[in-house]
């Protein structure tokens, strides 16, 4: 494991919120999210939040950095539970309660929309932290889940390395875009 190179996009006003539970080595190597594997583009671009193909070298700073090919020129923006460590291999991160405490100040202090959890370990660790029941990955809609926060909840599968179909976690992202 090595130190993230990696700056969250999270400000106020984010109509969606993505979490992810740490940067990837490659990312952090080439210092843009999702910039090794074009899969969560493509799966935003083909659920309709994004307008246009992005190139996955750059796609963070327009998607995150700006809303111009964002549906409505909805803001979007990027954090992950533990960001401090860039690793590829998600068995070998462990969250804590402080990355869970840190992620539920950010969420309170910036209120996006909506938070989408975008690997099941995120939803593993998060919920029960918040005294929940943890859902699968790709559940789709969980709710509003913190009391005294307005943000509509989804957990949706990372975009690939797993055994569910692109297709279905088009369909969530669907959903989310629906309910904005």
């Amino acid at each position: 494991m090595e130190k993230s190179k990696l700056v969250p996009f999270i400000r106020h006003n984010l109509d969606i919120l993505f979490i992810g539970l740490n940067p990837a080595k490659g990312s952090s190597e080439n210092g843009h999210y999702f910039s090794v594997n074009p899969a969560f583009w493509n799966q935003l671009y083909i659920a309709g939040l994004i307008t246009k193909r992005v190139d996955k070298l750059i796609a963070d700073n327009i998607v995150f950095g700006s809303n111009v090919i964002n549906l409505n020129g909805w803001e979007y923006g990027i954090t992950d539970l533990i960001t401090e460590v860039a690793e590829s291999d998600s068995r070998k991160i462990k969250p804590t309660d402080n990355d869970c405490r840190r992620l539920e100040r950010e969420i309170r202090k910036y209120r996006p929309k909506t938070a989408i959890f975008l690997h099941g370990k995120v939803t593993k660790t998060f919920l029960p932290y918040l005294g929940l029941k943890s859902v699968r990955a790709n559940h789709g809609r969980i709710g509003k889940i913190m009391g005294n926060c307005p943000t509509m909840f989804y957990s949706i599968a990372f975009p690939h390395g797993n055994n569910i179909p692109s297709l279905m976690k088009v369909k969530k992202y669907k959903e989310v875009k629906n309910c904005l």
